[in-house]
């Protein structure tokens, strides 16, 4: 399982959205995750396809993701973005 330690999430959360070089964000549409894995393995997945967790792009759109400290855990979160990914792309 991809290994990502506080100090790196806090790195790819901080890059500012109006700097970043467009090129150098993974295409959400590139991302392949089967969504039957149970949600631990699809976090994997994802992790492992992207350079940023927390910034993409949809073709020339830069999209920014963010997490909220109440309400739902990260896993349900992430359950819910890839369902929704999952309408959008199937």
């Amino acid at each position: 399982m991809l290994r990502i330690t506080e100090e790196e999430l806090d790195a790819m959360e901080a890059v500012d959205v109006r700097s970043v070089d467009i090129n150098m964000l993974t295409d959400i549409r590139d991302i392949q995750i089967d969504t039957r894995l149970p949600v631990e393995r699809k976090l994997a997945l994802f992790a492992e396809q992207t350079n940023n967790l927390f910034l993409h792009r949809i073709g020339d759109y830069i999209v920014k993701v963010r997490f909220q400290k109440e309400g739902p855990d990260i896993n349900d979160k992430m359950e819910e973005y890839l369902r929704h990914l999952a309408e959008i792309y199937i």
